[in-house]
């Protein structure tokens, strides 16, 4: 998880070749914090836990194995990490097979300019939309034509849930922390913000205190989430004048017809419990 709002990254890869040494030390130089395990169940496993990406560096290793590479996948999916994949053309068509393509968030071909890869993978770390010819990028871009959502709750579960719901008519980018959720928002302007109120380190009102203050993020409609829905609780949720606020016990049909409702409307509706 990041650490001081600076992202955590673990590269993936067999062995310490140079190429992978030169990705640390010049990631390192971006002010990002390396880790580094092998591509095996258990040292992946042991690693992470509490990253905000992954980097899977590809190599001979891939072909034969589709177990860590699946397992990676899921983690990431399961954690709400970044994965991004580096390899040579046939090499990422290997892990293309093997693993949810809506897992993977950037795709970047060798060879590339370090430099520039380096400064990608700050980019997208930070949670902001990276363009560029090199790289196929997933659940960041999304499809231009739909309503952009971003979903910020340190419940992984949660967050998985609801973007699941949302995810045939809506891009539903999501992070688990308020530091993640400032700059994406900073840096790819979503047409609506669901916010959990109370989390570690940055809170609901912490973001949307940074959000006002920024004339860039100013009006980007945000609606509380809250797990309380006793009367004092929600009035201290609308202290802050959010669009609104959502239980997080609010049933599935209820929760995707507040959001179809206020994209027609521009109001949302508060669902009373």
């Amino acid at each position: 998880m990041a650490t001081n709002g600076i992202p955590e990254i673990l590269i993936i890869s067999q062995g310490s070749a140079f190429m992978i040494n030169s990705i640390e030390n010049n990631l390192k130089k971006e002010g990002l914090y390396i880790n580094r395990c092998e591509p095996t169940v258990r040292d992946v496993d042991e690693h992470i836990s509490g990253m905000d990406m992954v980097i899977l560096f590809a190599g001979d290793y891939i072909t034969g194995a589709g177990a860590v590479l699946s397992y990676i996948s899921s983690k990431c999916a399961e954690e709400c990490i970044y994965l991004c994949v580096v390899g040579y053309p046939n090499e990422i068509q290997v892990i293309e097979k093997a693993v949810d393509l809506s897992n993977i968030t950037a795709e970047f071909l060798r060879p590339f300019d370090m430099k520039e890869f380096c400064s990608k993978t700050k980019s997208i770390a930070n949670g902001e939309t990276v363009k560029t010819d090199s790289i196929t990028q997933n659940h960041i871009a999304g499809d231009n034509k739909r309503h952009n959502i971003l979903l910020c709750d340190d419940d992984m579960m949660f967050l998985k849930m609801v973007q699941e719901w949302l995810k045939d008519s809506y891009n539903v980018t999501i992070v688990k922390t308020g530091l993640m959720a400032v700059p994406f928002a900073l840096n790819n302007q979503p047409d609506l913000i669901l916010l959990d109120f109370e989390m570690p380190v940055m809170n609901g009102p912490k973001v949307l205190e940074a959000l006002r203050g920024d004339k860039k993020t100013a009006q980007i409609p945000v609606v509380f989430l809250t797990g309380h829905s006793d009367k004092d609780s929600v009035m201290e949720v609308m202290k802050l004048r959010p669009q609104g606020y959502l239980l997080k016990s609010t049933k599935k049909e209820d929760i995707i017809a507040s959001v179809d409702r206020f994209f027609e409307t521009g109001q949302w509706k508060n669902i009373q419990a």
